[in-house]
């Protein structure tokens, strides 16, 4: 069984966030499982400061999505930026979601900024090019987002896997062992919708409109957690 690490990097501790019967690393599981994977599942909060020792230890790692930014100087995020490059030079499969997207590329060498304008609902984004786990295929993927941020430029050796014009870089993949994606396979029907209304008096009138409109067609949050489970399971023993 693969030992899959979950660093939990949600730093929202809102009343609002309190109310939810699920955090990012739980619904990360529910879709696992949901998607028929079979892992033994650890869980980091490293916004406290909790690491493994050794990132290498584990099969794979998932990076959650998080409100915090990627330069807020936080010593978790530099802790979290080291342990990807650890990851990356022992070719270890590493996760990324939406913060965790991030992350991963701007430790490697990539740029993320904020862009000023919110990608909030769901959003639909072009399958560029089709990695082996990519499994069933598709030629477009639909996920839910709450983002103002991205990613502008990727590191070497990172391939644009899907895109749209909102979001050029919403997924990559670097060789055998990286994948990410800007957006949030993790959330389901119920929690975004509840996001949105939390967080409509933030994202000005016109994102509003365009977020609860985006609702009336549901996410594919399940086909991507099913290319994750693939990807995890990859044999990379050649």
């Amino acid at each position: 069984m693969k030992h899959v690490a979950i660093y939990h990097n949600n730093t929202d501790r809102s009343e609002f966030a309190l109310r939810q019967p699920e955090t990012d690393a739980d619904k990360v599981a529910a879709r696992l499982a949901e998607a028929g994977a079979v892992f033994d599942l650890s869980v980091f909060h490293v916004t406290e400061g909790e690491f493994p020792d050794d990132p290498t230890q584990f099969d794979a790692v998932i990076l959650t999505g998080s409100p915090a930014f990627i330069a807020d100087a936080h010593d978790w995020i530099e802790t979290e930026l080291d342990h990807i490059r650890l990851l990356d030079a022992a070719r270890i499969p590493i996760v990324g979601l939406c913060f965790g997207h991030q992350a991963v590329l701007a430790a490697l060498g990539g740029k993320v900024g904020k862009v000023g304008a919110w990608i909030f609902g769901a959003t639909e984004f072009a399958i560029h090019k089709q990695a082996p786990w990519m499994q069933p295929t598709q030629s477009t993927l639909r996920l839910y987002a709450a983002n103002a941020a991205q990613a502008s430029t990727l590191p070497d050796g990172f391939e644009l896997l899907g895109g749209s014009q909102a979001c050029p870089i919403a997924m990559t993949a670097k060789g055998s062992h990286i994948f990410t994606t800007q957006f949030h396979p993790e959330m389901d029907d119920r929690f975004i919708a509840e996001l949105v209304e939390e967080y409509a008096s933030e994202m000005g009138p016109e994102v509003e409109k365009m977020a609860r409109s985006s609702l009336q067609k549901r996410a594919e949050g399940d086909v991507f957690f099913k290319w994750v489970r693939n990807f995890i399971e990859t044999d990379r023993t050649a």
